[in-house]
């Protein structure tokens, strides 16, 4: 597992709080709930806003895993605009992703999060050096954080 310093990305103004790399195998999926789990709270999330977001981030990893290139890993980029929490997991995939967005585990993301994406796009082979038809896939979670009436 590689963690990140919290930073700000490159001509973004959101702030980076933490970026984790795992072997993208079920056995980390304690790892990914827990690093969520903790942010989360840290963030100001109630306990159900925090299962929720445990609970999509399993469901992703769910969904990335299956694809990810043997051998390599998940990255979880944590990120906070205001008044949300942002997660973005990545993975590399050897082979392009049937539209999961139909599927009744992106039903169940969309239930839990207030946005979720599905982006893939082709590795650039002059930098990676691999000849295959290899791309990133990318999910990007979003839930914003409930305002209380005081």
């Amino acid at each position: 597992m590689t963690i990140f310093p919290t930073e700000v990305d490159a001509g973004s103004s959101i702030p980076t709080i933490a970026t984790v790399r795992v072997r993208a195998a079920a056995e980390q999926l304690s790892t990914l709930r827990g690093f969520t789990g903790t942010i989360a709270l840290n963030h100001g999330f109630d306990v159900d806003a925090v299962a929720d977001l445990e609970l999509a981030i399993d469901e992703t990893a769910g969904m990335l895993m299956p694809l990810a290139t043997p051998g390599t890993d998940i990255v979880c980029t944590f990120e906070a605009p205001v008044d949300a929490l942002r997660i973005v997991m990545s993975v590399t995939a050897s082979s392009s992703v049937a539209s999961s967005q139909h599927s009744f585990g992106w039903f169940v993301l969309e239930a839990l999060t207030d946005s979720a994406v599905l982006e893939q796009s082709p590795l650039d082979k002059s930098r990676s050096g691999d000849a295959s038809n290899s791309s990133t896939v990318t999910v990007t979670l979003l839930k914003n954080l409930l305002q209380r009436g005081e």
